[in-house]
């Protein structure tokens, strides 16, 4: 059948028309077109088994934000919605040499065809905003899995967890889970950290922090440090003093001090001394501040002279770890750059992103065992004393 009787056969007043056995075919009933299907189902209805449907710019110069083929979703109701472009999918190029934004675009309030989202050459997806500077609101998803979301005068970001309780982030390093962010098994407080090693934050009722259990979602009693010898907080500013549990029921062996105890006890009195910290000078010289103590290494000779081994008593505190120095070599500035492509449109190089300087440093790692510690690695040793119970034991003996 030739194309020349198909259109002979439409009715002189209008009707169907069938153009090469379907290949283009008007259902003038349903006012329907069909590419490739003499049964259209919809207004445009496009079948085959690997067809496509192509807009073409024949402009034969491409310039900067020139488009270059565009859908519209256009709106004839002038009371309600108003009429005007309420939607479109729009192609644009970024520049000369093909490389194209797919631009998505709805109507608001104010406006109509009012970008929404853009899709650029490289793969980045941009909501709200057209391109990747900080100081645009709106997000960016970066095809190299970076994400940012930037926003003026509220929160940027809003995880939800809609029922049971549990982890809401998860943080990973190379595959492994490296902590989380969740909510506690109450379902009310915020929980931080690394599976058992974890803190749980309650609110302004109570103004409290507790250690917790991520993992079993429970809390941890008497089993998570603040710090170690070989990493130490420095001053710890408090209204009140510090709490310690001193409840009969949870002792035992309760006895009052040996004869060679209370000589260690009168002899630790002769023992406190005025002195200042080596770093403290180092870093404020004569302004330094005296502080008053005593020499853990006088109190371990103390016990030894009456045949006492100190590490059995708690005030006494005797601690080991291993030290490992990494250098870390320095690191140049490196500025923003797009994909470069050459006049074929052929990827010369891959985007990249901005990078800080930083300069080079020895970095000090530290291990709790010698066996988990790298080849090199230092051992270092530090002598402290609990001074409640240190005090307890000279007062004990007065």
């Amino acid at each position: 059948m030739s194309k020349a009787r198909d259109l002979a056969d439409v009715p002189a007043g209008g009707g169907d028309l069938n153009v090469d056995s379907g290949t283009l075919f008007v259902d003038a009933s349903e006012n329907r077109v069909g590419v490739g299907t003499d049964s259209p189902s919809t207004a445009l209805h496009v079948s085959g088994t690997s067809e496509v449907l192509r807009i073409e710019d024949t402009d034969a110069t491409l310039a900067n934000d020139q488009s270059i083929g565009k859908v519209e979703f256009y709106s004839n109701d002038a009371s309600g919605a108003g009429v005007g472009i309420k939607a479109s999918v729009e192609a644009i190029a970024e520049d000369s040499i093909g490389r194209t934004s797919l631009v998505f675009s709805t109507a608001d309030a104010t406006t109509n065809d009012n970008e929404a989202m853009r899709l650029d050459s490289s793969g980045n997806l941009l909501v709200g905003k057209t391109n990747t500077d900080r100081g645009t609101d709106g997000h960016e998803l970066r095809s190299s899995g970076f994400a940012r979301h930037t926003v003026d005068g509220s929160q940027a970001l809003e995880l939800v967890r809609r029922t049971s309780d549990g982890e809401i982030l998860r943080f990973f390093k190379n595959g492994t889970q490296v902590g989380s962010i969740g909510v506690d098994s109450s379902g009310n407080y915020l929980t931080v950290g690394d599976a058992a090693t974890s803190l749980r934050f309650i609110d302004s009722a109570t103004d409290r922090i507790e250690p917790w259990n991520q993992s079993s979602n429970a809390a941890r009693d008497n089993l998570i440090d603040l710090g170690t010898s070989g990493n130490r907080f420095n001053d710890v500013f408090a209204a009140n003093g510090v709490t310690t549990t001193s409840d009969r029921n949870e002792k035992q062996d309760i006895e009052e001090l040996s004869e060679a105890e209370q000589r260690v006890a009168v002899a630790c009195k002769e023992l406190l001394r005025k002195f200042r910290w080596i770093d403290a000078v180092e870093k404020k010289g004569d302004d330094a501040r005296i502080h008053f103590g005593i020499i853990a290494q006088d109190l371990q000779a103390a016990f030894e002279a009456e045949g006492l081994d100190a590490h059995r008593y708690a005030m006494f505190m005797y601690n080991e770890w291993w030290e490992h120095d990494v250098e870390v070599p320095a690191v140049k500035a490196v500025e923003a750059q797009d994909a470069v492509y050459d006049e074929e449109g052929n990827l010369v190089s891959e985007a990249v992103e901005a990078v800080e300087a930083k300069e080079a440093y020895t970095r000090t790692d530290t291990y709790d065992t010698e066996a988990e510690a790298p080849e090199g690695a230092v051992e270092r040793t530090r002598l402290g004393v609990r001074y409640s119970e240190l005090l307890a034991f000279i007062i004990a003996a007065i």
